[in-house]
């Protein structure tokens, strides 16, 4: 009977840790999901967009929040404006208008007949790889803290 005890007591102390690990295990989860999600949205960037040269996919980066309850994939923030970088991936996934000749002659007729451009929707095309990934990352956790507290 007192074996039982000492080892409730032991097990006790060894679930009051693992609820204090709970935050840092939390960061870990998001940074290594953080990093398959970012593997997925470049994966899509290069089989939709003709990016050479890297520039678009090399733009897209985790960002993980201040308390490590949340992950995110959007470009980086080097810039503002009409071309910064976060500008040019929001076009490139949403698409955007084509601006319209100036027309200064007026016998001039566009031969430009399309006034919008679809977006080619790179994190869309993601997202639905995105619950295999988290449910892995889960499970994976929860190996790790049936380890610590002393299961198989």
């Amino acid at each position: 009977m007192q074996e039982a005890i000492i080892w409730l007591k032991h097990f006790a102390r060894k679930c009051d840790a693992e609820a204090q690990r709970q935050h840092i295990d939390q960061r870990a989860i998001h940074e290594r999901l953080g990093a398959r999600m970012q593997t997925a949205v470049r994966g899509q960037i290069r089989g939709k967009i003709n990016d050479a040269h890297g520039h678009i996919s090399g733009w897209q980066t985790k960002y993980i929040g201040s308390g490590g309850g949340y992950v995110a994939i959007r470009a980086t923030d080097i810039s503002s404006g009409s071309n910064s970088p976060g500008a040019i991936t929001n076009y490139l996934e949403n698409g955007h208008a084509i601006r319209r000749p100036g027309g200064r002659s007026p016998r001039y007729r566009p031969r430009i007949k399309v006034l919008y451009v679809s977006g080619r929707g790179f994190y869309n095309a993601a997202r639905p790889s995105l619950p295999r990934m988290l449910q892995s990352e889960v499970d994976r956790w929860g190996r790790e803290v049936a380890g610590r507290l002393g299961g198989r």
